[in-house]
């Protein structure tokens, strides 16, 4: 009896001693998570990928649509940090049931504070509808300038271990992306057609921040009527538009009916691929090569 009763004494300390660290945020393994692969790519360059990533939307899945599996909801309750998206689809439904499954975990919206874009206001005749945000702030290089201070805090402040190895970093990959930011300025200026069409508007910020011009196939989330088809046609063909973005996941009919009718290039793109820097790269080489 007195050794079963030591017994449960033991596990029962035990488990208060895990309860009281949990709550002090001191007991967390070297795992995060985050909402997308691009932020991924971050936390691996800023802690020479000291801590596993548990991304939510793998590749291939919809943001809109995509529900979590049990193995990522069981790395998201070890998880020290969320790495948020605000805005994206997943995230709207899930944030409440996220942060139910980990209240200590140290949740990191990385679209506050930011200049966030809009999409069209959507007449119903009777109402009208404001437009969405656009949640795409990680394929413009000037946002992530913004963002990775942010990232790099939340990092110190949850694994303060991991300190010298992220200041560290951090100072290299902020020169890495302030010449890509000034590559990009560069090879814009320099072009004499500064307009694109894009299946998805997955360019919102970067063309914003950087003065190009995108044209969405899709609007308010849907693909184009014939009448809008049409419209977009004659748009393509009224600027000379060269090139047409569309990313693999999405149905290329709209998008070839485009290009028989105007000749411009269609290019498939990854705006959710993990090597965020060489991404980028390819975006501005295909500026230089098809809207010079």
């Amino acid at each position: 009896m007195m050794r079963t009763f030591t017994i449960l004494f033991i596990i029962l300390t035990i488990f208060i001693i895990h309860s009281c660290k949990r709550q002090t945020g001191q007991d967390y393994g070297p795992v995060v998570s985050a909402s997308i692969i691009p932020l991924e790519y971050f936390v691996d360059r800023l802690t020479d990928k000291a801590l596993e990533v548990n991304v939510m939307i793998p590749p291939g899945a919809s943001h809109a649509t995509y529900s979590p599996t049990t193995s990522q909801f069981r790395k998201l309750s070890g998880s020290g940090i969320y790495f948020r998206i605000e805005h994206l689809g997943y995230e709207k439904a899930w944030i409440n049931r996220l942060s139910e499954m980990n209240p200590h975990m140290r949740v990191l919206n990385l679209m506050q504070g930011m200049d966030l874009i809009r999409g069209e206001e959507i007449d119903h005749g009777d109402h009208v509808h404001e437009g969405g945000v656009d949640p795409h702030i990680w394929m413009s290089p000037a946002v992530i300038l913004k963002i990775l201070p942010k990232m790099r805090d939340a990092i110190v402040e949850v694994y303060p271990e991991l300190y010298e190895t992220v200041e560290h970093n951090y100072l290299k990959l902020t020169e890495e992306i302030e010449l890509l930011d000034q590559e990009m300025r560069e090879t814009v200026e320099s072009l004499s057609n500064k307009r694109f069409m894009i299946f998805h508007p997955a360019l919102t910020y970067l063309a914003r921040d950087y003065g190009l011009e995108q044209i969405a196939v899709e609007r308010g989330g849907k693909e184009p009527s014939p009448a809008m088809l049409s419209h977009i046609i004659r748009e393509a063909r009224t600027y000379d538009i060269p090139v047409i973005f569309i990313q693999r996941e999405f149905d290329v009919r709209s998008a070839d009916l485009i290009s028989r009718e105007t000749g411009a290039e269609i290019v498939q793109i990854n705006p959710l691929a993990y090597n965020w820097d060489e991404n980028i790269r390819e975006l501005m080489d295909i500026f230089k090569t098809r809207l010079h």
